[in-house]
């Protein structure tokens, strides 16, 4: 069983309010349409995965082609999870961006050990940079210590 994946090209079949439900239902915070269409358009990768007809995952990435890619807001939507949706997107998302050197990949604490068996490592040098609000989310939800 497979969905079918859409890349970028695809962007103008979008509803941005499914997206929007999707990455919440995944745990990825409520969001305005309009900042999330943004925020894909923006990127420079788009993942868009559909079973019959319906949205049900999602992926973005932002790279400069040369050295690094950025991977974000990686979501299968939770009725679907368990069908191995998720390693499909994943080597969909890899096998194009590791031609573009390293990829590093935002995720939630719940899910580290799913990209570990994508390939992923943790990095013993990442670090971030925020406003004070957003620093104190990020450590309430077990991102930063």
């Amino acid at each position: 069983m497979t969905i079918t994946l859409f890349d970028k090209s695809a962007i103008e079949a979008v509803n941005w309010q499914a997206l929007t439900a999707l990455l919440a239902a995944g745990g990825l915070n409520q969001r305005e349409p309009q900042q999330v269409e943004q925020a894909w358009r923006n990127s420079t990768f788009c993942w868009f995965g559909y079973h019959d007809g319906e949205l049900v995952a999602t992926a973005r990435a932002i790279s400069d082609l040369t050295w690094a890619s950025y991977v974000a807001d990686i979501v299968i939507a939770p009725a679907m999870q368990g069908r191995s949706y998720g390693k499909q997107l994943m080597s969909d998302i890899v096998k194009t961006l590791l031609p573009c050197g390293k990829i590093f990949i935002y995720s939630v604490p719940e899910k580290t050990g799913f990209y570990q068996q994508c390939g992923f490592r943790f990095l013993t040098t990442g670090m971030v940079c925020a406003t004070s609000e957003s620093l104190f989310k990020l450590e309430q939800q077990g991102y930063i210590r």
